[in-house]
């Protein structure tokens, strides 16, 4: 019986992984694309927004696959720090993707009659991001020794629960 529990919340969390990484950043750019302001379309250019569309739902796919190895795993398994620290790896880089993928730097152009530029310019978050979950790979790294070494001890403890 655990291990469907462990099936069915692996997809519970691939199902929010998903969610959170692919459908709402999707939904989020393809409103700003087609986004209106006092009856002026504000537009950024279609490789622009193709580029962010294309690593949005690339590295999302791949941080809903690896939450599911994740979170399927037993607890305090060393498959499941692995997977943890991948899955940490992973963000970083889907993280890192909006940076480079021009997310974090659009400009719209108020295209009606050319009235002016607009720029959003958020890179300093995905810094502040990035420092955070490099905290998170220390404790991910730091999870795989302690299972590692405590390996014999947490064997004991499941027989015994």
């Amino acid at each position: 019986m655990g291990a469907v529990k462990n099936m069915v919340r692996g997809f519970i969390y691939s199902g929010i992984y998903a969610v959170v990484t692919i459908v709402i950043p999707l939904l989020t750019f393809t409103w700003l694309w087609n986004m209106v302001v006092e009856g002026f379309p504000l537009s950024f250019e279609q490789q622009e927004y193709q580029n962010v569309i294309f690593w949005v739902t690339a590295f999302g796919l791949i941080i809903t696959g690896c939450a599911f190895f994740t979170h399927s795993s037993p607890k305090q398994s060393i498959r499941k720090a692995v997977f943890a620290l991948i899955q940490v790896l992973v963000n970083c880089l889907y993280i890192w993707s909006y940076k480079f993928s021009g997310a974090t730097n659009i400009g719209f152009i108020i295209t009606d009659p050319l009235m002016g530029f607009i720029a959003l310019n958020i890179q300093q978050m995905v810094l502040i991001y990035m420092g955070i979950y490099f905290l998170t790979i220390v404790i991910k790294v730091y999870d795989i020794f302690d299972f590692t070494i405590n390996r014999e001890k947490i064997r004991e403890d499941r027989m015994k629960a």
